[in-house]
């Protein structure tokens, strides 16, 4: 009976391992998509709107929610908190802030760090230019982690379950 105890408990773990890595796939692609989402309602509202950027990035801190929502969340604080700051610098503090909770890659990373740089820092013009670049890099960043998760959602459950009867086998 311990035996039996003991596999499941075994292959409990593994089949979690392996879904855990699984689920972080998923959440990336969520993330990209929430970042995409943000960025395209930056654009609007640089166009179309004239709405203050501490205000901004609240709004979009409540549409996008989650994990991004909070970076969003901390850069309006630290905008209302100090308004003498550089904007890039908020960003990349807001950044560093809330990366951990994030499931993006460095690649990831990079795009947004470029997106930060950029905003604030030279005319209306070239922040459109800039946005529509980071739009077009998240979108083909958000294809690539959902194509990437399509692809391999149903190996790492397979292996967890595969694993997980093997180190049965083995420890039997």
């Amino acid at each position: 009976m311990l035996t039996l105890v003991g596999a499941l408990c075994v292959m409990a773990a593994t089949v979690g391992s392996f879904g855990e890595v699984r689920l972080a796939m998923h959440r990336r692609t969520i993330e990209l998509l929430a970042w995409l989402g943000a960025v395209r309602l930056l654009q609007s509202e640089m166009s179309y709107g004239l709405t203050p950027l501490p205000r901004l990035c609240v709004l979009i801190s409540r549409q996008v929610g989650g994990v991004v929502g909070e970076f969003w969340a901390v850069l309006a604080d630290g905008l209302a908190e100090r308004t003498d700051a550089h904007l890039p610098l908020l960003w990349a503090e807001g950044i560093n802030c809330c990366r951990r909770r994030w499931h993006l890659r460095a690649d990831d990373i990079a795009v947004l760090d470029e997106l930060g740089y950029g905003l604030g820092g030279s005319g209306l013009h070239n922040q459109r230019r800039m946005l529509a670049l980071a739009e077009e890099r998240l979108v083909r960043l958000a294809d690539d982690a959902a194509a990437e998760y399509s692809r391999l959602a149903r190996l790492l459950t397979g292996l967890g379950w595969c694993g997980g009867l093997i180190l049965v086998c083995l420890w039997i």
